[in-house]
């Protein structure tokens, strides 16, 4: 704190040669102060002068810059920003910034978890390598790469990011995946159905009951060893069975089914057997 006696006003350097400690609001008076031009240190102190040269976030603007300084000691006499830093260097910064801000900002998280859930699935029944926190954070990185800010990175990651996690997998994982752990199964009457993948659930399907007239057996994946969970939906697309024994469904359970369907819904088609 500048004494009010002080005759140095409007000077961002100064010698502060007598300071007086004042506890009782906690900062220092300068009773007597000298104003400096800071080209004066590269004259007198060229040796103690020295430029410094760094990476760093820039919080309020959301991006990564490269910071230019020459400094004396600790203090910085001229600063640069927002030049252009080293691609690899920004890149790494700016997907680790995004990772703290959460996949979420960036992309659809619940499709992300999906995902990394199918290849975990598809890990455990073909051996493909399944994927996690590192690889996300590498694709991150495969993102970013030439981008410096979260504005650039938002432009390209949804849809972006699950193209860059597939792409951590070897060429043949990706098929095995395809063929393990499909994205979706086409029924009966020509519509497809995405397969949905979560972890500690085995995978499922969900449609209306409708849609798997003429469909005797239980869908299966991973080449054939496990039976998808199969939510059957009324008209209202709300579940009226779950089950992995569809053969079983159409013989025990779906003539009450029908009944009371048929009294809500009488306008939809209830055959006694279905095709």
């Amino acid at each position: 704190m500048l004494s009010p006696s002080s005759v140095v006003r409007g000077s961002d350097w100064m010698v502060a040669v007598d300071i007086e400690e004042r506890r009782e609001r906690g900062l220092p008076l300068v009773r007597l102060a000298s104003a400096i031009e800071p080209e004066w240190l590269l004259d007198l102190f060229p040796g103690e002068v020295s430029e410094r040269n760094a990476v760093e976030w820039n919080r309020n603007a959301e991006r990564v810059d490269a910071v230019s300084a020459l400094v004396f000691g600790s203090l910085v006499i001229e600063e640069r920003r927002n030049a252009q830093p080293e691609p690899a260097t920004a890149a790494e910064l700016l997907a680790g910034k995004a990772l703290e801000a959460g996949v979420g900002r960036f992309a659809d998280a619940e499709e992300v978890d999906a995902f990394l859930a199918r290849v975990a699935f598809a890990s455990e029944h073909t051996g493909i390598p399944a994927l996690g926190d590192e690889d996300v954070k590498a694709a991150f990185e495969s993102l970013c790469d030439g981008l410096r800010s979260f504005t650039e990175l938002e432009q390209v990651a949804h849809g972006g990011l699950l193209r860059a996690l597939e792409r951590r997998l070897p060429p043949d994982a990706r098929r095995l995946l395809r063929e393990a752990a499909p994205e979706r199964i086409r029924l009966p009457g020509g519509r497809q159905v995405p397969v949905r993948y979560a972890r500690g659930r085995p995978p499922w399907i969900a449609s209306r009951l409708q849609d798997f007239f003429g469909l005797r057996e239980t869908p299966r994946v991973a080449g054939g060893k496990v039976p998808l969970v199969v939510h059957l939906l009324a008209p209202n697309h709300r579940p009226v069975q779950m089950t992995t024994d569809l053969a079983g469904f159409w013989e025990r359970l779906y003539p009450q089914v029908r009944r009371e369907l048929s009294r809500k819904y009488p306008r939809h088609s209830w055959p006694e057997k279905p095709p």
